[in-house]
């Protein structure tokens, strides 16, 4: 894909407004994650250079379903994270979905369905208790929720932390990967990369979020560059972000992260 056509799949679309209501202090001491917007998509960087080697690009088996929120889904940002999970191992234990198959014979992931999707988001969306305390969902809100709608089809789910804060286990993190296990990431108002591949220049284009948000990390990818005055290395998780128009992006390593956590349903 060209430069051109490249920034054309770039979209800017509200995944959750801001919930009107009033905080409780017992929300203060939380951490709320409401989703937002991108608030703005720019070329950030151009990186010219003599060579370039891709180290390492893996992900899940055929990546991972690709949700975003829908109509009267203030804040669901939580919801769409915890379908992405479901979406992801209803191909491995029947029914995850009821009635629906997430997944292609080849494999692949469906696009997301009118119906079935959307009936599991918003019974994920009240599991998590989203917007009953404050805005948005707590990272246990999320994570009982999500549980509690696995345990209810017959299965079990399993948390691994994978650190928080500017100590993510990345090396963790690619043993998940190569396990096909997704990490759900919680993250603060911060950056998505979208690259565009030119002959000896890559372009590096920036979406900024603007609330707390929750997505899912299935893949990451490594490259090496080699400059005229040295050589740089980048690497990424890739995500599904849940942000409508723009549902698979890459977020840079390093970038601090309030909460990461492997998720395996059995």
């Amino acid at each position: 894909m060209n430069k051109t056509n490249r920034i054309k799949t770039i979209a800017l679309i509200t995944l959750c407004l801001p919930f009107c209501g009033g905080w409780t202090e017992a929300a203060e001491q939380d951490n709320r994650y409401v989703g937002g917007e991108l608030i703005s998509t720019y070329a950030s960087e151009t990186i010219s250079y003599v060579s370039k080697q891709v180290v390492e690009n893996v992900t899940t088996a055929n990546g991972t379903p690709l949700y975003s929120a829908v109509s009267g889904m203030q804040n669901g940002c939580g919801a769409v994270a915890g379908a992405t999970i479901v979406g992801f191992y209803d191909k491995y234990y029947a029914n995850l979905i009821p009635d629906w198959d997430s997944y292609y014979s080849s494999g692949t992931y469906r696009i997301q369905n009118g119906t079935y999707v959307q009936t599991l988001l918003f019974d994920l969306y009240d599991r998590m208790q989203t917007n009953v305390v404050a805005p948005g969902v707590s990272e246990s809100e999320f994570k009982n929720g999500l549980k509690s709608y696995v345990v209810d089809h017959g299965y079990s789910l399993e948390y691994t932390s994978l650190g928080t804060g500017n100590n993510f286990n990345y090396s963790a993190f690619k043993s998940a990967v190569k396990n096909n296990e997704p990490t759900v990431l919680f993250v603060q108002p911060s950056n998505l990369y979208i690259c565009a591949f030119g002959e000896n220049e890559d372009y590096i284009y920036t979406s900024s979020i603007s609330g707390n948000h929750i997505m899912v990390a299935y893949g990451y990818y490594e490259v090496k560059y080699t400059l005229s005055n040295g050589t740089r290395t980048d690497k990424y998780l890739q995500v599904a972000t849940g942000l409508s128009g723009t549902t698979d992006a890459f977020y840079k390593v390093g970038s601090y992260i309030d909460a990461a956590y492997q998720v395996k349903i059995k």
